[in-house]
């Protein structure tokens, strides 16, 4: 999926916590309107251009709102129950190439990868 195809009401998840964000305006925004630029903080491919972990991992489809309307993305998302309709493939972690690295090393190599992640060999 790439950036252009996002569209408001969308809920889009980032990969490293899975939270869950609600797409208004070309903006990423939690219960307490915080969030991202879709635009600024993510390239055409949905990753987050300053912290890879933060990527947008799954997008669901639009939910529908009725103004006014309560900021409760867990409610709205636990009554619409809207569908998958994209989801990043997990980026393989090798535990091998892990095993090789000081333990210094290993945080940044982890923050320069999209979440979400698969240990492999």
């Amino acid at each position: 999926m790439k950036k252009n195809e996002i569209k408001d009401y969308m809920i889009v998840e980032t990969g490293f916590d899975n939270k869950k964000y609600l797409v208004i305006k070309g903006k990423l925004v939690d219960d307490s309107l915080k969030g991202f630029s879709l635009e600024d903080d993510f390239d055409d491919s949905l990753i987050n251009n300053e912290n890879k972990p933060y990527s947008i991992s799954k997008v669901y489809e639009p939910v529908k709102l009725t103004l006014p309307f309560e900021m409760n993305i867990k409610k709205i998302f636990r009554n619409q129950n809207p569908k998958v309709i994209w989801e990043r493939q997990p980026t393989p972690l090798s535990k091998k190439i892990l095993s090789k690295m000081k333990k210094s090393e290993v945080q940044d190599y982890i923050m320069g990868l999209a979440y979400s992640c698969v240990i492999v060999e």
